[in-house]
């Protein structure tokens, strides 16, 4: 049902740029699959949402048109889009279960001083976020994070997730669990293996991302908003917690327990998985590496900025960075 509450009304001239922009020009095999299967098209509406949410809100705390709303408003201004005896909002329901309902594995990329952490851009919108992704049918949750941020940053991290050791959250009833990796030298020429889906990956100063919606932080910093972070800002007041912790020198599990019971939440968000684990207690505290000296690595040399040079994917990708 439509919500009782008033919804602002959508400039027909906005209405019209994103139908061109978004759904007007679909590749052709992409519009087959979405007259055989409409839930389909409300992805590619979805993503129509989002470019309005960073481009037309002049002012994020104002808020703006939800995805209900916007979709009605886009389906009336266009009927032509929905099929003959199809019923959009029956398809809509359906849509936001599969989008509620699917896990999504990632990875929280630190780099060696604890200072800096990786962050990838979707090829449509401005939000930035960890690289990961939904579980596939039949996969576990480290699989997934290994499979997404190879396909997103070209980095094989399989035999680097320590599987006790992560951050979850519950975002519309949803699991997101994010598997935290230190110590990866802070590269620059990174290169995802799928076309047309990573803009840019960046590292990010953890301190300098926002943990709620208001926060100037980012403005401050990077001249974004905050939100355009917002599918981290569940992640990040714990997130910078634990670095604290672990530049003191405690222990990654100890400091993932610690921080969470700083932050404050309604529900416990730290658990631990049973069986054989690797040995976290060899893993090499900040203190440690820091009095190492030189790196044996030859990653391009951290910097202090909040955000390091961004990396701009090419439209072409080789496959050979990608192999495992």
């Amino acid at each position: 049902m439509i919500s009782e509450r008033p919804v602002p009304v959508l400039p027909r001239s906005t209405l019209i740029q994103l139908y061109t922009r978004f759904l007007l020009n679909l590749p052709n095999e992409l519009k087959e699959e979405c007259k055989r299967n409409f839930v389909r098209l409300l992805f590619e509406v979805e993503r129509a949402h989002w470019f309005y949410l960073d481009h037309y809100i002049e002012d994020p705390s104002v808020g703006g048109v939800d995805m209900y709303g916007f979709t009605e408003q886009l389906f009336r201004q266009f009927p032509e889009v929905v099929p003959k005896g199809v019923n959009w909002r029956e398809k809509f329901a359906e849509w936001r279960r599969y989008r509620g309902e699917t896990e999504t594995g990632s990875a929280i990329i630190l780099d060696e001083y604890f200072e800096m952490v990786l962050l990838v851009q979707g090829f449509y919108g401005n939000r930035w976020n960890f690289p990961g992704g939904k579980v596939n049918e039949n996969e576990t949750l480290i699989d997934c994070a290994a499979r997404e941020v190879l396909e997103e940053t070209g980095l094989d991290v399989e035999y680097r997730i320590i599987p006790s050791l992560y951050i979850d959250r519950f975002v519309g009833g949803a699991l997101r669990r994010a598997f935290i990796i230190e110590n990866m030298p802070r590269m620059s020429r990174l290169q995802p293996c799928t076309r047309n889906e990573i803009e840019a990956i960046t590292w990010f100063n953890v301190h300098d991302l926002p943990t709620h919606a208001q926060d100037n932080r980012p403005i401050e910093k990077f001249n974004m908003r905050a939100n355009n972070f917002y599918l981290l800002l569940p992640f990040v007041k714990q997130l910078q917690e634990y670095v604290k912790l672990r530049l003191t020198g405690l222990l990654p599990l100890s400091s993932l327990e610690e921080s969470g019971r700083l932050v404050d939440h309604d529900h416990p968000i730290v658990s631990t998985v049973d069986g054989p684990q690797p040995n976290i207690e060899n893993i090499v505290s900040p203190r440690q590496f820091r009095s190492r000296g030189k790196k044996n690595h030859k990653a391009r040399q951290p910097t202090r900025s909040s955000a390091s040079v961004t990396a701009n994917v090419p439209s072409k990708v080789t496959d050979s960075k990608c192999t495992k």
